[in-house]
């Protein structure tokens, strides 16, 4: 069976920065230039152009190179960090980051400096560097700390549960997550903490403890739901039929699994991979539910089973 994880793309800045180009207001043209070209970096990057808001992002660091704004400059190469990141560029996201820490420590800049290493943490990361990912990461989260920003604590304690994750040391995943789990509850941070729900349940899906599993995909499924999430709605669903299904519980599997369809009508590459997870169903169940499972797709309205799918029972 598929068990699927992701990386949201976080970034640990505080909005009451000074820093922040949501506070950037005023009457000067150039200042105004800055906003907009933020908002429309924003746009794009949503719309996954990345080369546009990559193109805004040069032109805020030409803007105040200008005006010889130190923080705006450290703001912009952080940003154009990011979106290598996202492109998986990563010796322009380690340059873009190396600039930005050069400023943010001659600035005295401690938020940029922990924002920095958090950036380096996730390239270490997608370099599979886990020795350096954690080491950022540690040192991220100790300046997050003492500036008291929670919000930036829980995000570094779920990449550390995610390193962790995918080094396969559950129990320190586990641990890291919990931390995240626990301030996101406190701040009332309810996507966030549906996302690591959504983790704790692969963790202990992991080491075969399905039925905490389930409760940790169902807690992600509420919140999902109440925050009209559909997609992250889908996922859960999508593991429950997972978890479903590896306790040999067929039809039930089934039933999660066209629920996470509906939610991935967008979403090509999940349907693809929950379809597969609905056949896997049908070729292990036994008879009586094969025919229950083809029955549930054949009512829910949906395409032929994928070529290869085995032939129908007698």
């Amino acid at each position: 069976m598929m068990v699927d994880g992701f990386l949201p793309s976080m970034n640990p800045i505080n909005p009451a920065d000074p820093a922040d180009p949501g506070n950037l207001s005023g009457p000067d043209d150039e200042t105004g230039g800055v906003y907009a070209y933020y908002e429309r970096a924003g746009i794009a990057a949503e719309q996954g152009d990345l080369a546009e808001a990559e193109q805004c992002y040069e032109k805020v660091l030409l803007i105040s190179e200008r005006l010889g704004d130190g923080r705006g400059m450290a703001l912009a190469y952080h940003q154009l960090g990011n979106v290598a990141l996202e492109r998986g560029d990563w010796t322009g996201a380690e340059r873009w980051c190396l600039s930005a820490l050069e400023v943010d420590q001659r600035l005295g800049n401690e938020r940029g400096v922990a924002l920095t290493h958090y950036q380096l943490g996730r390239l270490a990361q997608g370099k599979r560097d886990f020795s350096v990912a954690d080491h950022a990461y540690r040192q991220c989260l100790e300046l997050i700390e003492r500036l008291g920003d929670e919000h930036g604590a829980a995000l570094t304690c779920y990449q550390l549960g995610f390193s962790a994750q995918e080094q396969h040391d559950l129990s320190a995943a586990e641990r890291w997550y919990d931390r995240a789990r626990q301030i996101q509850e406190k701040l009332g941070e309810e996507h966030g903490a549906s996302l690591t729900y959504y983790q704790m349940g692969l963790v202990a899906q992991e080491r075969h403890d399905y039925e905490t599993a389930e409760e940790w995909y169902r807690r992600a499924l509420e919140l999902n739901e109440e925050l009209g999430d559909e997609h992250g709605a889908a996922s859960a669903c999508g593991q429950l039929g997972v978890v479903a299904a590896l306790q040999q519980r067929f039809g039930e599997a089934g039933r999660w699994l066209l629920k996470a369809l509906a939610g991935f009508q967008n979403d090509p590459e999940r349907t693809e991979m929950t379809t597969r997870n609905f056949i896997r169903c049908v070729c292990l169940a036994p008879l009586d539910d094969q025919r229950q499972l083809r029955d549930l797709w054949k009512t829910a309205g949906l395409h032929s089973l994928l070529d290869g799918d085995p032939d129908p029972p007698p």
